[in-house]
């Protein structure tokens, strides 16, 4: 491999781990609720994470290159045929919720921190989205591969730190076994799908894939460790234990936050923009995004989380599980046609 594509290939990983490894795993609520409820059951909720993930990426670039589908909106206009714009206003809608999430979170952060006013903050935020998503994608990858790096370090630095082995207590019951795999599944689906649309604009091999869904499961084993070991009992577990490393390490993970809550937002507000412009950029469909996305913020963060959210999990598990049936129902037709073909 030429040092050309290994860059290439270090870029994209960055840029999907972007997508995925957001605020949910830089605060360890995420974690929390999805993962670390279910004791040594646990481990298996991760294992069913990771092997959707392995289906779903193979999945989506076999099709890629067996179709030659090119984007994001080719792939949804062959999955869902004359659906596609609805699934597109669909999912247009889930990632509006993410992002108002991420820019009412950013402006909760620093009201709490430095009382700053309301306002302030998701303006700022909302200008240098605007700014980024006009650069399309390659200005995109350039600052996920700034952010993520460090939001990874970040987090795994804080992990080792907060893990206390001798107070680690993963009791496994089958109980708990069969609703971590369910837990672990519903956790994959709702990630998965503010990735989906930027794995159009990667290149990437079966061992890049395979090292973004194995750094994943180790960040999520890592924070359910943290989290076995320790007594928290706040929304925000993993920024609260970072106190225990240092005060200074206290400030970073705030800034990691900010990284996670700031890259997902961008990635999320790309989005958006690829799915209503087609991979082509509009200076004011750009605009009516993130002004749209600052507005929504305004109805508050507990708001968003209480109530908003459950609606976008709900998007996200019903869109999954429907593109999954599809995917098997046209791979099976592809398949027939194929051996009709050659019995003629």
């Amino acid at each position: 491999m030429t040092g050309g594509k290994i860059w290439s290939t270090v870029v994209d990983y960055f840029l999907i781990m972007g997508a995925i490894v957001g605020v949910g795993f830089a605060s360890g609520k995420e974690i929390g609720v999805f993962f670390f409820n279910f004791s040594g059951g646990s481990i298996f909720g991760i294992l069913a994470f990771c092997l959707l993930y392995f289906y779903l990426f193979f999945i989506v670039q076999y099709l890629r290159k067996k179709l030659a589908l090119n984007s994001y909106n080719e792939f949804n206009a062959f999955v869902f045929g004359k659906f596609c714009k609805l699934t597109n206003i669909v999912l247009v809608i889930n990632f509006s919720i993410t992002s108002a999430g991420m820019l009412a979170g950013a402006d909760y952060l620093f009201s709490s921190f430095f009382n700053l006013p309301k306002i302030v903050v998701p303006v700022t935020l909302t200008a240098i989205t605007f700014f980024l998503i006009l650069g399309g994608i390659k200005r995109i990858k350039f600052t996920a591969n700034l952010i993520v790096p460090i939001l990874i370090f970040v987090i795994i630095i804080n992990s080792i730190k907060n893990i206390n082995i001798n107070n680690v207590n993963l009791e496994i019951t089958s109980k708990n076994i069969y609703m971590a795999v369910y837990f672990g599944l519903l956790f994959g689906v709702n990630n998965f799908v503010a990735a989906m649309p930027v794995l159009f604009e990667t290149k990437q091999k079966v061992a890049s894939r395979c090292a973004v869904i194995l750094s994943i499961g180790l960040i999520i084993l890592l924070n359910v460790l943290v989290l076995s070991s320790n007594k928290v009992s706040t929304d925000m577990p993993m920024f609260e234990l970072s106190k225990n490393v240092s005060n200074s390490f206290y400030i970073i993970y705030f800034c990691a936050l900010i990284l996670a809550l700031f890259s997902t937002l961008v990635i999320c507000s790309y989005n958006m923009q690829n799915i209503i412009c087609k991979n082509k950029k509009s200076k004011f469909a750009s605009l009516l995004i993130v002004l749209f996305n600052l507005i929504l913020s305004n109805v508050g963060y507990s708001f968003i989380v209480q109530y908003l959210y459950v609606v976008s999990g709900i998007i996200s598990g019903i869109y999954v599980l429907i593109l999954i049936v599809l995917i098997i129902f046209k791979l099976v037709k592809i398949k027939f046609n194929k051996t009709k073909n050659n019995e003629d």
